[in-house]
């Protein structure tokens, strides 16, 4: 008997635990079941417009169904982009020309080109992670005043065809002169070349924890104030700082690609954007760097930099200097000439530059078209590109007809009469002459004089 009821408590006890384990692996399968519904459901990005502010909210891309439609673009005053949102997709608000406030979430780190077109923004910061900008992001944005960007980002082109035709340039800002941005702060270690696709703004501000560079009345320069690495284009007056002894070339004049008439190309940006003066330091040593391959490009609404004007706080430069300045590039030859001139360097005769201590013509500062030229006999040898008439990014204005040499020049350099068409060089003795001295200069001649 008490047998009995021992196995058959072992058996109530045993079916117990069976049931209790059961209802523990289906309560877990209702909880993982629940976990995992919660896991996978992800709120969509969506918009709503309610009282003229346009929101964007949820996890991940905001899709094109999200943009505000046409008929909801006049009402929108304001555009919040929430947290939890991480690309903007191309055109995302083109033409909110009404939204005057836009505040973007952290999470952004894609901007698509375009985006922000026309709007009708005074003051934006685009996140720290946001490095993928789009072309034209923020073009024709005519009230935009201030720009905070990461300092290290990468331009992307458009997808859209319409948008390759009537992009203007590649530039974050824009380059149709329709806005000039007063400042533009980079909000992480800034990386040279960036500046490359902003387009003309009036300041630049680095971090002052920045290692590498510092800003001095807007310009960016090494951290040790030696040296001027990018100026902003969109200033007429560029006072280059006492204490910089090196201009880098391209921290006025580099290479970008652009969009022209829907075709990607490169170019040189103008080499001065809005520039029509520099004024170099006593400090001022010498100049670095060099100007890249460009495509010639004529399209009127880039500027044609051939007349800035340059002055100099010292009367004393180096040679070394002067020539890094007459070669880096032709914008301000012109003037440089006069200082030459005026600082008695150099003199100038029939619109030709020529240095007095040596007698070197360094060039042709005139805009005579098919000039007639005779070198005179205080010249003792000629300078590379002295009477280059290509255009170099530029609009150069003259073309040579004839030179006649004097009797001691006896070398014709690289370069000396590219782009004269036709021109005459008349020699009165036998001369060595380098392989592109006559460089794109279709039916040129050189005849020889007959000493009587």
């Amino acid at each position: 008997m008490k047998i009995e009821k021992s196995t058959k408590r072992i058996k109530n006890i045993f079916a117990f635990t069976v049931m209790i384990c059961s209802l523990c692996l289906f309560c877990g399968f209702l909880v993982t079941e629940k976990a995992s519904a919660k896991k996978t459901t992800v709120k969509k990005v969506s918009s709503t417009l309610k009282n003229g502010t346009f929101t964007v909210s949820g996890k991940g891309k905001m899709p094109e169904s999200a943009m505000p439609k046409a008929a909801q673009k006049k009402k929108i005053k304001k555009i919040v982009i929430k947290n939890g949102v991480t690309e903007l997709p191309e055109d995302a608000f083109r033409d909110c020309s009404k939204a005057t406030v836009i505040t973007i979430a952290p999470t952004v780190s894609r901007i698509g080109a375009m985006a922000f077109y026309k709007t009708g923004v005074e003051k934006i910061t685009i996140p720290k992670k946001a490095r993928n900008l789009g072309y034209g992001m923020l073009q024709n944005c005519k009230n935009l005043k201030e720009l905070t960007i990461p300092g290290n980002f990468w331009a992307r082109e458009p997808k859209k065809a319409v948008n390759k035709k009537n992009l203007i340039g590649s530039l974050i800002l824009g380059n149709d002169n329709s806005n000039i941005v007063k400042k533009v702060k980079f909000s992480t270690d800034f990386v040279w070349q960036c500046q490359e696709t902003l387009g003309d703004c009036e300041e630049f501000e680095v971090l002052e924890t920045d290692p590498y560079y510092k800003s001095i009345d807007g310009c960016i320069y090494s951290k040790d104030g030696k040296r001027l690495e990018a100026v902003p284009y969109g200033r007429k007056e560029i006072d280059i700082a006492e204490g910089c002894e090196t201009i880098d070339v391209q921290s006025y004049s580099y290479n970008i690609e652009a969009y022209i008439n829907g075709k990607l190309e490169r170019y040189i940006y103008g080499g001065c954007g809005q520039i029509e003066k520099f004024v170099f330091p006593s400090t001022f040593k010498s100049v670095q760097g060099s100007i890249s391959a460009y495509h010639n490009h004529s399209d009127a609404m880039f500027k044609k930099c051939t007349d800035i004007e340059v002055e100099f706080k010292s009367d004393k430069l180096d040679r070394e200097a002067l020539n890094g300045l007459w070669d880096s590039y032709f914008i301000w030859r012109k003037s440089l000439a006069k200082e030459l001139v005026r600082m008695n360097y150099a003199e100038i005769k029939d619109d030709m530059l020529i240095m007095v201590d040596d007698g070197e013509l360094y060039g042709y500062v005139g805009e005579k078209e098919n000039a007639e030229l005779t070198i005179p006999n205080e010249v003792k040898y000629i300078r590379d590109n002295a009477f280059n008439s290509l255009p170099s990014g530029t609009a150069q204005k003259f073309s040579i007809k004839s030179v006649v040499l004097n009797d001691i020049v006896d070398n014709l350099p690289e370069n000396v009469f590219a782009g004269n068409h036709g021109v005459k060089v008349y020699i009165r003795r036998a001369i060595s002459i380098q392989k592109q001295a006559f460089n794109q200069c279709d039916n040129y001649n050189i005849i020889r004089i007959t000493l009587v």
